[in-house]
């Protein structure tokens, strides 16, 4: 078993980085009554599981955190080795702190848990995925991830363009990791959308079934109209024309590619 504790080493860095997801919340102090209520509350904690709650660390210390579809999350990391914390930092601030523990389970597994006395809290996360061979190719590094960030205020016709371009590229990156890692499954369940990805070819879901979540890292409903509608026209006046290689994968991360830099150069 590794504990992270000390002073921080590559060991223990190279461990940590990589894609985490939740697979268990439990008490850290185990209830004694055996109430109904007791094992209610117990119960209720697997909704957060069930939601869903990834966690991905950078070997740049920055990290990306979603819990759920509608709830995202960046900023940086670092190791305290006077008391064994991992610090999760927003503008450089600690904003919250946890002591962790790394280990292998029997099955070869790595996990990572989370103590969190002050909630009585144990999160167990079980590593997805290692981190790329070029981490800032991950579709959920920090850069590849913008258009999440809603705006302040309503964007100019270049600035959708820009939010749809980032969008473009962190869905190309997904496909790119899946073939690095050599997934079987391709997943978009943090990254639903308008695009629709065939076999072979890309298009767009109607408007009215786009999942809100996306909708609404728009300033309003009117920029995510206008974003949408930017897009359509994109597709209606531009044709790909690249022969098929006959892997979807291969094929769509093309096109996605071709799509992402023309929508890139517009200024």
């Amino acid at each position: 078993m590794l504990f992270i504790s000390g002073c921080l080493n590559q060991t223990a860095k190279n461990n940590l980085t990589g894609t985490w997801r939740l697979y268990d919340v439990t008490p850290l102090q185990e209830d004694t009554n055996t109430s109904d209520s007791a094992f209610s509350a117990v119960a209720s904690l697997k909704k957060i599981v069930k939601a869903g709650y990834l966690v991905c660390f950078f070997e740049d210390e920055t990290y990306t955190e979603f819990k759920g579809v509608n709830t995202y999350k960046s900023g940086s990391w670092n190791f305290s080795g006077k008391d064994s914390l991992l610090h999760f930092l927003d503008s450089g601030k600690i904003s919250n702190d946890v002591k962790i523990n790394v280990e292998r389970n029997s099955s070869g597994k790595q996990e990572l848990t989370f103590f969190i006395p002050k909630k009585n809290l144990v999160f167990k996360f079980i590593k997805e995925a290692e981190q790329l061979k070029n981490f800032k190719d991950d579709q959920f590094y920090p850069a590849n991830n913008v258009w999440r960030i809603k705006p302040q205020q309503a964007e100019t016709e270049a600035l959708l363009t820009k939010r749809l371009a980032n969008y473009v590229k962190h869905l190309a990156l997904i496909l790119k990791s899946a073939k690095e890692r050599k997934q079987d499954v391709v997943s978009f369940e943090f990254s639903m959308g308008m695009i629709k990805i065939y076999n072979g070819g890309i298009g767009m879901h109607e408007y009215n079934i786009i999942p809100d979540n996306w909708k609404n890292t728009f300033y309003d409903e009117t920029d995510a109209a206008k974003a949408y509608q930017q897009f359509a026209t994109y597709l209606r006046s531009n044709s790909f024309k690249g022969a098929s290689v006959g892997n979807w994968i291969d094929d769509d991360y093309t096109i996605l590619l071709s799509i992402y830099a023309d929508l890139n150069q517009v200024k």
